[in-house]
């Protein structure tokens, strides 16, 4: 991971304790879980300045769907205002789908906004094909158009992300159906066996690299393995190991400037050793210390600076 560094980048560290609308239940304990071991801490004693945030969204009435909008309408507003203040928005999760608050928070036509998304899921239902009923398998589908348009434009800044513009990595537990709407989709999809070969992770990225300017780096958590320990009860088998997802991690800092983090998914009641809860901090950690924050809003930074490097470089992008 990163070489240790003299001054480090200040941090907002957001906290959603929130699970399909339900504040601090099941994936919802995860975040003030993490917060209770020591996350701001952490990051504190490696250098970084941290203001810490809880987001909580407008109405105290729980309803799954109209909760999670509000929830990351708030989110959206707590980003924007924390890169106006020069800090890397790290957002602690229940639900994937709080991503999208982040995305909106930081999107700006100057920068071409990628996203790498790593999860045992592909998160890419929509109300029309799923069965489950389970708002938070369709997050990453809100986040390219596929679905529920008109409240996702309720979140300021929103902007739907071009497919081409995102990389799902890890992605396993999946039906036949759902393995058939990715592989058509624009999406990049490297299941574990892809993203373990370092070549092909590689190339992927470099892909990405072309096409955007900076990148949202998502993690749910279940995208480890279930033997470090299950992050939460939708864990399946063949996942990533910790050094594997931090491997992800510094490949994609290498190529890309990293200006935001989600870490989702983490529900204490199935690790009862800590295990996950552990992995988890050391992940956000290696995080904070190898992103960077975004470039002044309306300029063309990161997109001027990257096209400037390309062009020297010999490489199109």
């Amino acid at each position: 991971m990163p070489e240790p560094r003299a001054r480090r980048p200040a941090v907002t560290l957001l906290r959603a304790p929130f699970d399909s609308g339900h504040r601090g239940t099941r994936m919802g304990g995860g975040p003030e879980a993490l917060a209770r071991a020591g996350a701001s801490e952490r990051l504190r004693a490696r250098g970084h300045l941290v203001t810490e945030l809880v987001v909580e969204p407008s109405s105290s009435w729980v309803a799954e769907v109209a909760t999670a909008f509000e929830l990351n309408q708030a989110i959206a507003v707590a980003v924007a205002e924390a890169e106006e203040a020069g800090h890397v928005p790290l957002l602690l999760a229940g639900n994937c789908n709080a991503t999208l608050g982040v995305l909106a928070g930081l999107a700006d036509p100057a920068h071409r906004q990628g996203l790498v998304w790593l999860d045992a899921h592909g998160d890419f239902n929509t109300p029309e094909e799923d069965t489950g009923g389970f708002l938070d398998g369709h997050g990453l589908a809100i986040a390219v158009g596929r679905c529920w348009a008109a409240l996702a434009a309720t979140i300021p800044g929103f902007r739907p992300l071009p497919e081409s513009h995102v990389l799902l990595i890890g992605a396993r537990d999946l039906s036949e159906d759902q393995r058939a709407v990715l592989l058509r989709s624009g999406v990049t999809w490297l299941p574990p066996a892809e993203a373990r070969d370092p070549a092909t992770l590689v190339a992927a990225l470099e892909q990405l690299s072309a096409r955007v300017d900076v990148v949202h780096f998502h993690v749910d958590l279940d995208v480890h393995d279930p033997s470090i320990a299950p992050a939460n009860g939708y864990a399946a088998p063949d996942g990533l190991s910790a050094a594997e997802v931090r491997r992800v991690l510094r490949l994609t800092a290498a190529q890309l400037p990293v200006v935001s983090g989600t870490l989702a998914s983490y529900d204490p009641a199935y690790d009862v050793e800590h295990r996950m809860r552990d992995t988890a901090l050391d992940l956000l950690d290696d995080l904070a210390a190898v992103a960077t924050p975004a470039a002044p809003r309306g300029t063309q930074g990161w997109a001027a600076t990257r096209a400037s490097s390309s062009s020297s470089s010999g490489r199109s992008a």
